[in-house]
């Protein structure tokens, strides 16, 4: 016989194979408790995560934005933490898009794409222009020599602000996806604003194909009369003016296309001093790699409408935790949404953080409210740990009589039942209803004086 000889004596024989079975059991019992008590992806478990490998567009979105003229959204559709990844495809190539908010800027883009070649369908004039435009710094440099009056006078009205721009400039660099300090200073980027406000896009989008358009159309323009006409329009914009609407993303348009990134960036800081808010974390905000000066600008704008709301920049300090585009667009339309919330809804006291960048609202009836600008809200392990987390919270100073999450569109079934047994309220399709206003009294009012005020 070869190997371990059996033990021959009972007891030890007993001994042995009650040790085994204690082993076995101890072991068994131990690895059954690293397993879930069913599949993550269990459909038929009221408490499982929903963890889809790929959703279906036509079953998410209306067909105003599944396909039109110019695109169409292919139904595959991939979950991406609270986000979902769509493909577009257009005669302008084909756009990836993170969020549904991503998906309505990119088909907007692809519209603005087919006017401007329908409107500028003369692609020799355009590149005639942009090399007409190389030439132009040299043009004003020579004409401050030879007729110095003239040239002075060309000047537009908005490029007096250069030495409080050249001082921004000095004290930081700009953005990924703002234009050169040359371009701003010589008027390009001006013009280029002009023309992406008048299509009505985003002059600071990260979309390559869009941007490629407006330079062509900028240094055309720029060259040529019409360029000098749009550069010498008086610029009293916002600075003396009252917008109204019902988002801050399109009320503070004027703002944005009238003023340089380093004109906004010193609005903005102006802004969150005023809210008491640390100065080094001012500046990590408005250097943040993410934040375009679009999203800088709504996103400080939200925070200001919140006005006598504590701690305001907590909000901040999560916010830096953007990694990409998109969560800063998400933390950018979750700020649109609390200030509605505070000025339509119910006043916001102070905003509190209550697990990690889980950013809430602590309002006078001692209510918890998040915000959730997301259109679809699966049942998953992180929106569960939320849940958790939000109806545990314990504070000293802070009574808690009810929780309210808003979501922009609407939980699932098994999301909503399972929010709702955590004792949550759920206020579907809020957005819309957070950002109107119910009376022309009520509607949001922007005065932008700060500038004119320097």
């Amino acid at each position: 016989m070869t190997g371990r000889a059996w033990p021959s004596h009972p007891a030890i024989r007993l001994f042995f194979i009650v040790g085994v079975i204690v082993f076995w059991t101890h072991d068994c019992a131990s690895y059954a408790t690293a397993i879930p008590p069913f599949p993550l992806h269990t459909k038929g478990s009221s408490n499982a995560f929903e963890t889809p490998d790929a959703l279906d567009a036509r079953d998410m979105l209306p067909p105003e934005l599944l396909t039109g003229e110019h695109h169409t959204v292919l139904d595959d559709v991939v979950p991406f933490r609270l986000m979902n990844h769509f493909t577009i495809t257009s005669p302008f190539g084909q756009f990836e898009a993170y969020g549904e908010d991503m998906l309505k800027i990119r088909i907007q883009e692809i519209q603005a794409l087919a006017t401007i070649e329908e409107e500028t369908n003369q692609l020799h004039c355009l590149a005639e222009g942009a090399k007409n435009a190389a030439l132009s710094p040299f043009k004003f440099v020579l004409g401050l020599l030879t007729d110095p009056a003239k040239t002075i006078l060309a000047i537009p009205k908005g490029m007096w602000r250069v030495t409080t721009r050249l001082q921004e400039m000095a004290n930081g660099e700009r953005g990924e996806l703002e234009e050169t300090e040359s371009k701003e200073l010589i008027g390009v980027s001006f013009v280029k604003r002009r023309i992406a406000d008048e299509f009505e896009v985003d002059v600071y989008s990260s979309n390559p194909v869009l941007q490629a358009k407006l330079n062509s159309l900028s240094w055309a323009a720029y060259a040529g009369d019409t360029g000098i006409r749009l550069a010498t329009i008086p610029i009293d914009g916002p600075a003396n003016a009252v917008l109204t609407g019902t988002s801050l993303s399109t009320t503070i348009g004027d703002l944005l296309r009238d003023y340089a990134p380093e004109d906004l960036r010193r609005l903005n800081r102006k802004k969150l001093t005023r809210m008491d808010i640390k100065k080094s974390l001012i500046e990590e905000f408005l250097r943040h790699r993410w934040y375009s000066p679009r999203h800088e600008t709504v996103l400080v704008q939200a925070l200001a409408e919140m006005e006598n709301v504590e701690n305001r920049g907590r909000f901040l300090e999560a916010a830096l935790s953007a990694e990409f585009e998109e969560e800063a667009l998400f933390f950018q339309r979750m700020a649109e949404m609390m200030a509605a919330y505070h000025q339509n809804v119910a006043p916001i006291n102070e905003i509190v953080v209550v697990k990690d960048q889980l950013i809430m609202g602590y309002t006078n009836d001692q209510s918890l409210v998040a915000m959730l600008p997301v259109l679809r809200l699966p049942w998953k392990r992180e929106v569960a740990d939320a849940a958790d987390a939000i109806t545990s919270w314990n504070s000293r100073d802070h009574q808690v009589e009810k929780i309210e999450i808003w979501i922009e569109g609407k939980p699932t079934p098994r999301a909503h039942h399972q929010l709702l047994a955590k004792g949550l309220t759920i206020h579907e399709h809020a957005r819309d209803q957070l950002l109107v206003a119910s009376s022309k009294d009520q509607t949001n009012t922007i005065v932008a004086s700060v500038l004119a005020q320097d």
